[in-house]
This record gives structure tokens, sequence and C-alpha cells, in this order.
């Protein structure tokens, strides 16, 4: 018998595990937003707004995210830090809210750009990321949000 992910390969076809970091994530703090001091909005990419951008944060074990991407999005949330772009939240996703930042057009487990260890890109991303280039489509189902193995996915309707 498969093991999960194993099964959920087999099911989405792809690749069956995260891409491998240097860092514990830690779920996507659900009251964001209202921590201006903490999280302060920091810009816009591809029309939604982008919170502690540049900004040194914890990761699980307490010790600082090698990246500082910020949380991107507010009725789609993805912590940018956290994500290991496992890619099962745009396998769930009915409406397509979200592809790969690195690979555009290209959404789903198994097809994110594999960043190698020691690029630029590893050392900007540590992996691809999870983008909700259409946020607005989103349709409240909560799919991603359960689904992220690392919690970093948050649905505010």
């Amino acid at each position: 018998m498969p093991g999960p992910d194993k099964g959920r390969a087999e099911l989405f076809g792809g690749d069956p595990m995260s891409r491998e970091v240097d860092f514990e994530a830690k779920p996507i703090d659900p009251d964001f937003m209202n921590k201006p001091d903490e999280y302060p909005e920091t810009g816009v990419h591809f029309d939604h707004k982008v919170f502690a951008e540049g900004k040194e944060r914890p990761d699980a074990n307490g010790t600082a995210y090698p990246t500082r991407l910020g949380i991107h999005g507010t009725h789609v949330a993805v912590d940018f830090d956290g994500c290991v772009a496992d890619g099962v939240c745009m396998d769930v996703c009915p409406v397509d809210v979200f592809e790969w930042l690195l690979a555009p057009g290209k959404k789903g487990t198994g097809n994110d750009k594999v960043v190698e260890k020691g690029s630029s890109e590893w050392q900007q991303y540590r992996c691809d990321k999870s983008d909700m280039i259409r946020e607005s489509d989103c349709i409240d189902c909560m799919a991603c949000e359960t689904a992220c193995p690392t919690k970093v996915i948050k649905i505010s309707p």
C-alpha cells in the first residue's frame, strides 16, 4: 500500500514531496493583517498586497527565515517565506487561483521550477512559490488552506 505522499503523487501526478529547504516552516499568523507593527504593508505584487517583505521573521524553530519575501495577498494570503513548493494548493483549487512564481503559466505538484542550491534564485527564494495570481477568483472553498502541508495559506472571506 502506498504511503500518503506516494498516493497523492499517483492521484495528482508529479513529484510526491516538497522541495528541500533549509528552514522549518511555521503556519501563517491568521491575524497578520491586524498586526501592522509586526507585518507592515510593504508593497504590491501582481495586484495583491505584500506584508513584511524585507523584514526578518522567525521560522518554526525560532531561527530567522533565510528569505524575506513576506506574506502575499489579503483574501488569499500565502506566506512566501514558509512555502515549500509542495503544489497541493494548486492541485485542489477548483478555480485556478495559483500558479508558480518562477514557472509562470504552470501549476500543480511537480511542475514548479526546481531551484538549484547555491544559485542566485536559491539565495532569493529557496524554492518556487505558490503565487495567487487570480486572488479575486477565490470562491472561499478553503481547499488550499486545508491541504497546505505547512499551513502557510490563509483564506479571509
